[in-house]
């Protein structure tokens, strides 16, 4: 009886291996298909292959997430696509960006977790209101190309920053610090009102997530600084980049920031770095301070059709 049991176990054990082997084969061959479908999706000049590509991307990926065993895979030569992985292990983003024209970019991913659901993202940011305060789904997904992710906790529960770019338009960028935590049926949830900001009128404001729009012609800085453990970033001042062009928000060589409390909230941080005057990148005027100015105008004596005062 025991030689019996032990030709079982090898048999299962050899059955297991090739099962094993047909699907590491499997994951290379999508792998490959993959990585030249993102690579027609960045490089292709039509707009119609392009999309095409993106969205024969996205069903290959979904299909291949869902095969058994996926997860042990790590696609480590699929370039052009942001892999993040949780740093318990327990989950990973995958996600990408679809250049349609000048104006329109558009964001596809997907979440994997450990047990083996796989989450397809839907970008609607598009038909979005309020998106500082919007609690959202996968199937309603603030799109966005992640390049960081960094793990705290907030109420005992697990919850993730994450980091993304959003092309958005021609003329203006964005960055956004997305909040992501799973609800207790295992399903990923997007924003917590975790974060605190300020808003255009330099008011602190509780937000589920923050968003940084500006110029297109500047770069901007939005990330975990572990050796400060804060999220830093650029502070924004409202100013004109490019002689000629409309006023947007651009960098002024300063730096703001949140570091997180002892309850898991993130709280504004005015001043990261102290304030070097010949760093400053533009002459411009922040919100605030255009605020005060008009405090400080002399309010104009209203006046009769005669020119004379009322």
């Amino acid at each position: 009886m025991n030689k019996l049991w032990i030709a079982l176990a090898l048999w299962l054990a050899a059955a297991n291996v090739q099962a094993t082997d047909v699907d590491s084969s499997a994951m290379v061959e999508a792998e490959a298909t993959a990585r030249q479908l993102i690579e027609t999706v960045r490089t292709e000049k039509q707009e119609q292959v392009r999309v095409v590509a993106s969205n024969e991307l996205e069903e290959l990926l979904q299909k291949t997430l869902e095969m058994e065993g996926s997860y042990a895979y790590n696609f480590k030569d699929l370039e052009g696509i942001s892999i993040l992985q949780a740093p318990n292990k327990d989950f990973r983003i995958f996600s990408w960006q679809l250049y349609v024209d000048k104006n329109d970019y558009q964001y596809r991913g997907f979440i994997q977790k450990k047990d083996g659901k796989v989450y397809k993202l839907d970008d609607k940011s598009d038909e979005m209101r309020g998106v500082e305060f919007s609690l959202l789904k996968p199937e309603k997904w603030y799109g966005a190309l992640y390049y960081n992710m960094q793990a705290f906790e907030h109420e005992g529960q697990a919850c993730y920053l994450l980091f993304g770019l959003d092309s958005y338009g021609f003329f203006n960028r964005r960055k956004i610090l997305e909040v992501l935590y799973f609800d207790e049926s295992g399903q990923p949830m997007f924003g917590k009102t975790v974060l605190e900001m300020k808003d255009g009128r330099g008011q602190l404001r509780q937000v589920k997530r923050m968003i940084m729009e500006y110029s297109a012609t500047v770069s901007v800085t939005l990330n975990y600084n572990k050796n400060l453990q804060k999220v830093v970033f650029d502070h924004l001042v409202y100013g004109s980049p490019v002689k000629g062009e409309m006023p947007t928000n651009v960098p002024d060589g300063s730096y703001s920031g949140m570091e997180m409390t002892k309850e898991g909230f993130w709280r504004y941080v005015d001043k990261v770095y102290k304030d070097d005057p010949n760093n400053v990148l533009i002459n411009a005027t922040s919100y605030e301070s255009i605020l005060e100015q008009e405090k400080e105008k002399p309010k104009k004596k209203k006046k009769d059709i005669f020119g004379r005062s009322k």
